[in-house]
């Protein structure tokens, strides 16, 4: 039994370097296991204070807005420096003591790829975390030891040869939903230009996901990267034409 003290166990724990980083990139994983009861929760490394549009205090109210258009159950905000991740004992111990909190079976972070520095430590900050927090000497905000499932890569500005792609065209509508709570990001009022303000930011993204889909028979499709094999007890199932697509 979960200790009153602790949120009720989840199935999958995203994490983010910044406020929109899982929704761009895992949003549609996370609709759809919202839709089949699973428990998610998305943990925000920082507040996204140094980003070029937008403030902290827009930033989080579009965080939880983004939430409950996923269906998420829990969102929290670790409020480590933007600009200024450290793969360092005091911020891997915050992962781990998040991981510990929320028990998730499944961890899923930023891929070790990517071209944004913010991204990469915080790629190796949960990685190193996901191993730390099942060691019960390790420190964690006094938590005992938790042991994942499994810990999942989703891309970012890079995309390395996937383990498995997911099919999220039924939730497609509801994922652009969650993408679009970010008005701070994607309709600046003003200053300097970035990818997600760009006007054609939004078709970029429906081209970038629908070859993932088109690589699976999907409309649209989501990648993610594993550091080890998964077993697949029905391969005719799972290698099944969709709608007469040869894959």
């Amino acid at each position: 039994m979960a200790s009153p003290s602790l949120p009720d166990p989840v199935d999958i724990l995203a994490f983010g370097p910044h406020p929109d980083d899982v929704e761009l990139c895992a949003g549609g994983l996370l609709a759809r296991a919202s839709r089949a009861g699973q428990r998610c929760v998305i943990v925000d490394l920082t507040r996204g204070e140094a980003g070029t549009h937008g403030t902290p205090e827009q930033r989080a109210r579009e965080a939880a807005a983004a939430a409950e258009a996923l269906g998420l159950c829990g969102r929290e905000n670790l409020a480590l420096p933007d600009g200024a991740l450290t793969v360092c004992e005091a911020m891997e111990e915050r992962v781990v003591a998040a991981i510990r909190r929320w028990r998730p079976r499944l961890v899923l972070g930023p891929c070790l790829e990517d071209r944004h520095p913010d991204h990469l430590a915080a790629a190796e900050l949960v990685q190193r975390a996901y191993y730390g927090a099942t060691i019960a000497r390790r420190a964690g905000g006094g938590l005992p030891p938790h042991r994942a499932d499994g810990w999942v890569q989703y891309f970012g500005h890079l995309e390395p040869t996937p383990s498995f792609v997911v099919d999220v065209s039924e939730v497609w509508g509801q994922r652009m939903d969650a993408v679009r709570c970010y008005a701070s990001q994607l309709r600046p009022g003003g200053g300097g230009a970035t990818n997600i303000s760009a006007p054609d930011f939004e078709r970029r993204m429906e081209t970038r996901f629908a070859y993932w889909g088109a690589r699976i028979g999907a409309r649209y499709g989501e990648p993610f990267r594993m550091d080890r094999c998964v077993p697949l007890d029905d391969p005719v199932a799972a290698l099944r034409k969709r709608g007469g697509a040869v894959l």
